[in-house]
């Protein structure tokens, strides 16, 4: 695949990257001619466990490996709460 054949989005808490495999091989032999294709549209949906921010998300897409990385929201982000003494 190549890195324009996908698209990523981000929505309310679900990540979906969608794109569509194009490939097709041949092979001639002495006394056949052999031609396999494999292709079609994918979709998958992920629904997210915290909120993210989406406008920091980044994706990478080498070796045909992709990476997306999607930092939590300020809200979703662990604060820990001073304790006072009074």
């Amino acid at each position: 695949m190549e890195q324009g054949d996908i698209e990523i989005s981000v929505q309310e808490r679900a990540l979906t990257i969608k794109g569509e495999k194009r490939r097709e091989t041949s092979g001639d032999e002495e006394r056949y001619h052999r031609v396999e294709r494999a292709f079609g549209i994918f979709l998958r949906r992920v629904r997210l466990p915290l909120p993210v921010e989406a406008s920091g998300a980044t994706a990478t897409f080498r070796n045909g490996l992709l990476t997306v990385r999607l930092p939590k929201a300020r809200a979703a982000r662990h604060t820990t709460v001073p304790i006072r003494t009074e």
